[in-house]
Parts: structure tokens; C-alpha cells; sequence
């Protein structure tokens, strides 16, 4: 690369979920301490950050269970998570995995 260290931006999506680095940003990567240090603390923050901030604007884990029987849950609280559920993937990768369990 002919840059001194990797893009913030490149590095951080990296760190964040796991993006594809270009060839050229992988190997600098490969090579540079300070970039994979910083890969390192961004990863740290976001194993910090998560179970602080998760389901901060989330459903309970209850209601989501309840959302999968059906009549568990009023029209409005339905309506409510479904909403919920189309912009927030955790909650949507618990849902399944709820289904799942529900399926054996």
C-alpha cells in the first residue's frame, strides 16, 4: 500500500463484520502492527459495547418467545415486533433460532 496505515473506515468495517479487506489492505494488514492493533481495540469496544447496548430498544426475550405462539401476544404488540424485527438482526437471528428450538 502506499499509504502509512489502512484506512479507519476499512479496518473498523473489518474489525465490525468482518468485510472483505482488498488484497492490497489485507497484506498491509498482514504486516503492520499498528493496523492489527487497532483491528484488536475496535473488536474489544464492540465485545464491550454489544451486551451493554443489546436489546436496549429490543423486545424482551419473553415477548419474542411469545411472538412465535400464536394468540400469545395482542394485534398492537404483534404489529409492534414485527416492525421490530425487519431492521434488527439480532433480534431476528434470536426469533429464528427460537423457531428452530420450537421445531424439534
Amino acid at each position: 500500500m502506499n499509504r502509512l496505515h489502512a484506512s479507519q473506515e476499512d479496518l473498523l468495517a473489518f474489525a465490525l463484520d468482518q468485510t472483505s479487506l482488498s488484497p492490497a489492505t489485507r497484506q498491509h494488514l498482514d504486516q503492520c502492527d499498528f493496523c492489527q492493533e487497532q483491528v484488536i481495540c475496535y473488536r474489544n469496544t464492540v465485545t464491550y459495547l454489544l451486551p451493554r447496548l443489546y436489546r436496549s430498544q429490543c423486545p424482551s426475550g419473553s415477548a419474542l418467545s411469545d411472538y412465535c405462539l400464536p394468540g400469545a401476544l395482542s394485534e398492537v404488540e404483534q404489529s409492534q415486533i414485527s416492525k421490530h424485527l425487519a431492521c434488527c438482526p439480532l433480534c431476528a437471528s434470536e426469533l429464528a433460532e427460537t423457531y428452530q428450538f420450537l421445531e424439534r
